[in-house]
């Protein structure tokens, strides 16, 4: 799990489309929290 974490990681730095990345940040949020 840690290991796909750093590569979502790595794909959101990656990321130019801002709104993407803060989706998936919100998603992960949710998950974390959850």
């Amino acid at each position: 799990m840690i290991s796909l974490n750093l590569v979502l990681a790595g794909l959101r730095l990656g990321l130019k489309n801002r709104q993407v990345g803060e989706k998936w940040v919100s998603d992960d949020c949710s998950y974390l929290c959850k």
